[in-house]
């Protein structure tokens, strides 16, 4: 009979504690933002040394632009620095002076069901997104 009763409360546990995703998780995978001041979605697939990103109008669903390569940096598992791939990539004197200073400088605040609070830090810049895990 307890054997029962434990077997409801086990899956509960299992079930709440496989949504709360860590800061690791955003490491890999294939993720989501969507930014409505600027009318752009960008699909973003990482794994732990690179990530690609592709844009794409909100209203229209056509993509932009893409891919862009970039390299990643991460400095503890919350933080990290993005590098425009200029090998690989099509990049501009704003790209590079961005890669000059160090890259893009980003840390998850905080992380809710497959949601992750990132800010991006360049000089006196500041913007604070949020990034959707869509795939492992």
């Amino acid at each position: 009979m307890k054997f029962i009763l434990l077997i409801p409360l086990f899956f509960i546990f299992f079930t709440e504690n496989s949504n709360n995703l860590k800061c690791s998780d955003f490491k890999t995978g294939k993720f989501e933002l969507v930014n409505s001041e600027t009318n752009r979605k960008y699909i973003i697939e990482r794994n732990s040394e690179f990530q690609t990103e592709e844009t794409y109008n909100l209203k229209s669903g056509k993509k932009i632009s893409g891919p862009r390569f970039y390299k990643i940096k991460w400095k503890s598992d919350c933080e990290y620095n993005l590098l425009i791939d200029t090998i690989k990539s099509k990049y501009d004197e704003t790209d590079l002076y961005i890669n000059s200073k160090g890259g893009l400088n980003n840390k998850i605040l905080k992380i809710e069901n497959n949601c992750a609070t990132v800010v991006t830090y360049f000089e006196e810049m500041n913007i604070e997104a949020r990034v959707y895990k869509i795939q492992q």
